[in-house]
């Protein structure tokens, strides 16, 4: 699918830059070590997909920013800068350079879903053939995903979201309803952002594949502390009970 991409947004993994509510608990350090790893673990994942991949870094306020983040992740990755005022500008931005680019269906995904399976993004892009839209809301009210075909794209979904608030993913579906776009709406997911989230990273996940990667391995070291911060599971978790 050369004419499919992934965009997905990562900031650079500074302690105080990522993670914080995360590092409040757990730790500064672990929380950015953490943070790397979703990265790391998703990009494994997106080796899966037939799409091609544009790593679109939040500035980090160094002098060389794309090669903080090259030295970090490697060379073999195409980098583009996020560019725009807000969260809304930056998606905006580098959803229409990509279709500029000449791709014909793009979706952005965030980093904060490292148990996100690559093949409901290979899904999503073969939905896309067919549907104009896709989104893939999140357990807080946000969305970690959203996608669009090039003939269907409608920039102004991204204007006016009351950004970090439980009202993101209602207020994007408005849009996306008053554009009469057909919808693609992705399971609902776990979008890790504090030490309740990560709990439930760690008991949703035992008796997946997800238990082989790097992310859970840390997750392993830090379980009794995580294991602090019990939640009630979503109802259409599954929880392996010890």
């Amino acid at each position: 699918m050369t004419d499919t991409c992934i965009l997905f947004f990562i900031k650079y993994p500074t302690p105080g830059n990522v993670k914080t509510r995360l590092g409040k608990v757990i730790g500064e350090e672990v929380a950015t070590s953490l943070y790397r790893h979703f990265v790391q673990d998703m990009l494994k994942g997106f080796e899966k997909v037939e799409s091609q991949l544009r790593i679109c870094y939040a500035p980090c306020g160094t002098e060389n920013p794309e090669k903080d983040f090259r030295d970090w992740l490697g060379p073999q990755y195409t980098y583009r800068e996020q560019v725009g005022d807000d969260l809304g500008e930056r998606m905006k931005h580098a959803m229409q350079a990509a279709f500029d680019e000449g791709f014909q269906r793009v979706i952005i995904i965030g980093s904060d879903v490292p148990d996100f399976p690559p093949e409901l993004l290979t899904k999503a892009f073969l939905d896309l053939d067919m549907q104009e839209a896709a989104v893939g809301p999140s357990y807080d009210g946000g969305y970690y995903l959203i996608g669009f075909r090039k003939d269907t794209f409608i920039p102004e979904v991204f204007d006016n979201i009351p950004w970090s608030t439980r009202d993101v993913y209602q207020a994007t579906l408005k849009k996306i309803h008053a554009a009469d776009l057909e919808l693609i709406r992705l399971p609902d997911w776990n979008d890790v952002d504090t030490i309740w989230d990560l709990n439930l990273l760690f008991r949703t996940n035992r008796n997946s594949s997800f238990r082989k990667s790097s992310t859970y391995a840390i997750l392993r070291e830090h379980s009794k502390l995580i294991r602090e911060y019990d939640v009630d599971l979503p109802s259409h978790c599954r929880l392996d009970e010890d």
